[in-house]
């Protein structure tokens, strides 16, 4: 009896262990060919299907009139011919230098406050595939959209990626900050923090690409940067994420949502990424510290 049970129980075990860690691919690419990698979509942990209700686009878009200036006379560009190698470099001189080195970002690249980068455009001499040019080129790294057990939806690398590597673009609904109020999810609002002009948002709840399903994480590994290619137009900065550390293949990735994000959303649930370092473990243990102390004290 006792061998059929543990051989009854070494079964079960078994089949839940094939239930739990057979993930399904949901979706093969979920950009539908619009990324020159494709990015597929899979479920290891509960019935959700892939999510369908927002349209994925490559490039942010605009649904009412903004007036972005994308007149090519008022750019300013570069007249290299030497692949923007020299310290001459207009769009170089614009970045504070040329900040790229064989694709990507220095390890000396200031993270605290990065600087805003201009890379070259179709106004400069320069060939289509000099150095100053990544963000412009698109997504190229190796990611999955897969099922967290406790966060949702998030993004995995499915390769090594080096430090300073560009990841990918936050993309979505360019609107006015006004218009922001007005909208009653918020939850996929990216503040531009352009300091020029109105504040403009990104709103990638009914359009966005990949960069909508990024995960907070207290410990980040990405780091947003204000890009500019193809216009300059200083209120309208390409907000691009980049490995701000080394990432192994298999590995979450995610930014630091910010402390506002935070003072509003954590009224309504907290942060799951489950970091040594994670405000909601700390604000756990202060609670329980707090309580500690007050028992202690009614206990004098």
């Amino acid at each position: 009896v006792w061998m059929a049970l543990n051989t009854n129980k070494k079964l079960t075990d078994a089949r839940r262990g094939q239930e739990r860690h057979g993930e399904k691919v949901l979706n093969r690419d979920i950009s539908r060919g619009y990324e020159a990698v494709p990015i597929p979509c899979v479920n290891g942990v509960d019935s959700e299907p892939c999510p369908e209700n927002f349209k994925y686009i490559p490039d942010s878009c605009v649904t009412s009139p903004l007036n972005i200036d994308r007149d090519i006379t008022h750019l300013q560009h570069c007249s290299c011919t030497d692949d923007c190698l020299s310290s001459t470099c207009m769009c170089g001189q614009l970045s504070l230098r040329c900040w790229y080195d064989s694709g990507r970002l220095p390890l000396d690249f200031c993270q605290r406050e990065p600087p805003v980068l201009f890379e070259c455009n179709h106004a400069c001499s320069c060939w289509r595939t000099c150095r100053n040019r990544v963000v412009q080129n698109g997504l190229r790294a190796r990611l999955q959209l897969f099922r967290t057990q406790k966060m949702g939806w998030g993004v995995k690398a499915m390769q090594d990626i080096p430090q300073g590597t560009f990841i990918c673009e936050y993309v979505g609904e360019i609107i006015t900050d006004a218009e922001a109020d007005k909208r009653e999810n918020d939850s996929f609002l990216f503040t531009l923090d352009n300091k020029v002009g109105d504040v403009h948002c990104v709103d990638a709840r009914l359009f966005g690409n990949i960069g909508r399903f990024i995960n907070h994480l207290c410990e980040p590994n990405l780091l947003a940067v204000r890009v500019f290619t193809m216009h300059q137009d200083l209120r309208f900065p390409r907000i691009a994420f980049f490995s701000s550390k080394p990432i192994k293949a298999g590995d979450q990735i995610g930014f630091d949502y910010g402390d506002s994000y935070w003072r509003i959303k954590s009224k309504s649930f907290s942060c799951q990424c489950g970091s040594l370092k994670c405000q909601s473990m700390h604000s756990l243990i202060r609670h329980v510290y707090s309580m500690n102390r007050t028992i202690s004290i009614c206990k004098i």
